[in-house]
């Protein structure tokens, strides 16, 4: 009895790590949908710029810069990302995603009910999950420290900061570490390109033919059109292919672990046609017949078979090639699997499987060939040339074999669903933003002082030019020139505080021959005179800073002068004066007041003394003609 249980434990062990061994991979791949801008994708290998049908897988990591927007789809779900973001697939499988947000803003549309169970999306601040189909939006670090969860269409649930809030359609919710708030729900730009996309994804025909859970089927509509067919059923025939076009011809292959070299197609509606299904030649034209498997599509790296042989090429080098499965030719995994994940790789119809058939082993239809050293050594991705070189003649077709799939290359490095790609020199458990400073410190920091004693702060924010040691600079008075027409209205001057009286800046009224000062640091060859006249000698008084003065213009008559009695009020302080000595007489005196000064009158002095003088030498001959006839 002992041996029987022992052995029963024996064959259980054996059986749990033989499962274990041939875990299978997973049946489901998103793939790159649309791409605008710069956006790069990071996969087993190092970063590559995102393209068209680029497969998505559970190591995946996918970041935009400014100005950039992708998209990824998988079976019905599309997930959008926005210029400046940084999104992880962490896992991804039948009915499961799980994605992280580490910075950015994230669009996601979900339509399977059959995704909500295994549907979550993490950020820094909250872990969010929908309770219904619907469209999420999520914003992380466009606040500081902020998670911004806006449900457009459904419900979800958000977990965040010690609490657990359910939101409603139409309802925003920011957590922070320490607080949750709710408000209404706002759309913006990235919104409507979202809209936009749901509405060109739109399908009304594929969806009766395939399964939304197949990755790529809602471009069929837009670039086929579907037939039926007695023995293969629903027939998809592309449009606008050229005349020697066929499956695989035109793209490239990739490696990527766990599977293998997978096809990447140019044309954006091959995605589902390359990894599902198989191919026939119906009426001289390449049809695609999708099937009808039981449950779940399973994806494929390349439904294709191998080929090859010395001499294959034109060249007469070893060739290897390729040509695309018909539903009645096994489809062999190069990579492993269980016996059930190759059972749901079999092509069905109507729930029975097509017995395979002897075919002709030198015809291959849709054969393309290249030289085998393109796939062996370090190369990771093999571009397929357009022209007839890759195409062999019926000769050298007849003379290939069946091979197995090219090796895997010499530097490839195995699947790693924990290795983060990303640098994080903060050390904050989120990765760098591109470009950003991470080093620079938020507020001014003390820098070694200029001058012994006296410590100096810098005042450049992070990103400025500039000096941040250089001396601070203070304004004084004396360095700074002043118009004395300032802009603005009129009565309007700048105040200037004056120090102490003696000042060498302070301008001097003097008399009408000697150059005179009326601002600082400005002279003027026959500046106007400022102050009514006095009688020599006089005493130097300082400026009045609240004078009111505008000659914008340069016109004499808008002049504004203070009266004299608000000219006595303003005066400096007293100083001492010693020896002061008097100014030289003028020629003639001046009178002592004048209710009007005229300000051309240090202008046309020669002129005025002329005048003057003339009516003196009249007054003189009047006088001594009244003196001849007394």
């Amino acid at each position: 009895m002992s041996r029987k249980i022992i052995r029963s434990a024996v064959l259980a062990a054996l059986a749990g790590f033989c499962s274990f061994a041939l875990a299978d991979p997973p049946a489901m791949v998103g793939r790159i949908s649309a791409v605008q801008g710069q956006v790069t994708l990071v996969g087993d290998d190092e970063p590559v710029a995102a393209g068209l049908n680029w497969p998505v897988t559970g190591a995946s990591h996918l970041t935009t810069a400014s100005g950039g927007r992708t998209e990824f789809r998988v079976g019905s779900t599309a997930v959008r990302l926005d210029g400046d973001s940084d999104l992880e697939i962490t896992e991804l499988d039948d009915e499961l995603l799980r994605l992280r947000l580490n910075y950015g803003s994230v669009s996601i549309r979900v339509r399977s009910p059959e995704l909500l169970r295994d549907f979550e999306l993490n950020t820094p601040q909250a872990r969010i999950t929908l309770l219904e189909p619907g469209l999420l939006r999520v914003d992380v670090e466009r606040v500081a420290d902020t998670s911004q969860v806006s449900v457009l269409a459904g419900s979800a649930r958000v977990d965040g900061a010690g609490s657990s809030v359910t939101v409603g359609p139409g309802r925003h919710v920011d957590v922070s570490s320490v607080d949750v708030s709710t408000s209404v729900a706002r759309r913006d730009g990235f919104d409507v390109w979202s809209d936009e996309r749901d509405r060109a994804a739109e399908v009304v025909v594929a969806s009766r033919f395939v399964s939304t859970g197949m990755t790529g089927y809602e471009e069929l509509d837009r670039n086929g059109s579907w037939s039926d067919s007695v023995e293969y059923g629903a027939l998809w025939t592309p449009r606008n292919v050229a005349a020697d076009w066929a499956p695989y011809r035109d793209g490239r292959w990739v490696w990527l672990a766990p599977w293998g070299w997978t096809w990447v197609d140019n044309a954006p509606w091959a995605y589902a046609p390359s990894h599902y299904g198989r191919w026939v030649v119906v009426n001289r034209r390449w049809c695609w017949a999708p099937g009808r498997p039981a449950g779940r599509p399973v994806w494929a790296p390349a439904l294709v078979g191998w080929v090859g042989g010395n001499g294959f090429v034109r060249d007469h080098r070893p060739g290897l090639g390729w040509f695309p499965l018909s539903p009645r030719e096994r489809y062999v995994p190069p990579y492993q699997v269980s016996s059930d994940h190759e059972r749901r790789l079999v092509w069905t119809h109507t729930g029975r499987r097509f017995e395979p058939r002897a075919a002709d082993p030198g015809r291959h239809e849709g054969l393309t060939v290249l030289p085998r050293d393109q796939f062996e050594g370090r190369h990771r991705s093999v571009q397929v040339p357009r022209g007839p070189q890759v195409i062999p003649t019926a000769a050298l077709a007849a003379t290939a074999a069946p091979v197995v799939a090219p090796p895997q290359p010499a530097v490839a490095r195995t699947l790693d669903t924990h290795r983060r790609d990303w640098q994080d020199r903060d050390r904050d458990g989120r990765p760098d933003r591109p470009g950003r400073v991470l080093t620079a410190p938020p507020a001014p920091q003390p820098v070694a002082p200029t001058q012994p004693g006296r410590p100096q702060i810098s005042t450049l924010a992070p990103g400025q030019f500039g000096r941040p040691d250089a001396p601070p600079q203070t304004i004084q008075p004396g360095d700074v020139r002043i118009d004395v027409r300032p802009y603005g209205r009129p009565g309007q001057t700048p105040h200037i505080q004056q120090a102490n009286p003696p000042i060498a800046v302070t301008p001097n009224i003097q008399q009408a021959n000697p150059p005179i000062v009326a601002t600082p640091n400005i002279q003027r060859a026959n500046p106007p005179i400022t102050a009514a006249p006095v009688p020599a000698p006089t005493v130097p008084t300082p400026f009045p800073a609240n004078r009111d003065r505008y000659d914008r213009e340069r016109d004499d008559n808008r002049r504004q002068f203070r009266q004299p009695e608000e000219r006595r009020q303003v005066s400096p302080q007293p100083q001492p004066m010693p020896q002061q000595q008097p100014q030289p007489v003028q020629q003639r005196p001046q009178p002592q007041m004048q209710p009007q000064p005229q300000p051309r009158e240090n202008r046309d002095s020669g002129h005025a003394q002329q005048q003057e003088r003339r009516k003196e030498e009249g007054r003189e001959r009047g006088d001594n003609r009244n003196q001849n006839r007394q």
